[in-house]
């Protein structure tokens, strides 16, 4: 189990999973967010808007790292809102050892076990969208968690949509998809599709649900997989908007022209 399936499974199944924090009020408000350029796992509020930040792990956490991250977290807090008293600290791994549950107490930082096994069967009591194209007999508890949190109607048209013009942004989504181009696992959050088959991703377009920053349209130029011709077609139908801040970041661009960018990428000839 990755970090990121443990991530949704709390989303998904909260009042089961951390039944305690869910019973003295607190609520998940925001999952990955950023703070003072720190990305935190979760964090929970109550009605007195008391605060908890939770930071996820898997396997036993390291030591002092996780705990000098999540101390950091608390001093961003601090920072951001001076009037605030200092948040609830929790560390969630499916194992934690005793001695790390210890120094992390010492610090007034609590810890959460979660075991795969307990998030599998929080996700049963709380799946209530049908199955699509299942395995029913998963070798491993992680794929039927995958499928739990897997997002199938991100990727499927509906019936009475015609994937030709006008174009919008689903339709140049959805006809690249069924062009067969590479999307994103779909138990993960934030799905994208890629524009032309590519490895490494260099130019990917995320879903009109998803969350893509300044603008869908991700590229990334002078990598080997790079394709220039289809940025040649493409480039008078997008606008330029931002840089993200890592070093093998992509160039987030908005489209201009749904129809435009569609006939670039030969959507049109796929009748």
């Amino acid at each position: 189990m990755l970090e990121a399936e443990l991530e949704a499974a709390i989303c998904r199944a909260f009042a089961i999973l951390l039944q305690d924090l869910h019973a003295e009020g607190y609520r998940i408000v925001s999952s990955q967010a950023v703070l003072v350029r720190r990305r935190i796992d979760l964090i929970l509020r109550k009605a007195d808007h008391s605060a908890c930040i939770i930071e996820i792990k898997v396997g036993a956490p390291g030591m002092p790292a996780v705990r000098d991250q999540i101390l950091d977290y608390a001093s961003c807090w601090k920072a951001a809102f001076p009037t605030e008293r200092r948040p609830r600290l929790i560390v969630i791994s499916n194992r934690i050892p005793d001695r790390t549950k210890a120094e992390l107490a010492n610090f007034g930082i609590e810890s959460r076990v979660i075991s795969e096994s307990s998030a599998l069967d929080a996700l049963l009591l709380t799946d209530e969208r049908p199955p699509v194209g299942v395995n029913l007999t998963p070798n491993e508890a992680t794929e039927e968690i995958r499928r739990l949190l897997s997002d199938f109607d991100a990727v499927k048209a509906p019936a009475d949509l015609l994937l030709s013009a006008p174009w919008d942004h689903e339709k140049v989504f959805l006809a690249l998809v069924k062009r067969g181009e590479r999307h994103k696992d779909l138990w993960l959050k934030n799905i994208y599709v890629t524009l032309y088959g590519q490895k490494p991703n260099c130019a990917v377009l995320y879903g009109p649900k998803a969350s893509w920053g300044q603008g869908p349209l991700h590229l990334r130029p002078g990598v080997a997989s790079w394709n220039a011709g289809t940025f040649d077609r493409i480039r008078p139908h997008i606008k330029f908007k931002v840089r993200e801040l890592k070093p093998a970041g992509f160039d987030e661009y908005v489209v201009t022209d749904w129809n435009g960018l569609a006939a670039g990428l030969n959507l049109d000839q796929q009748g």
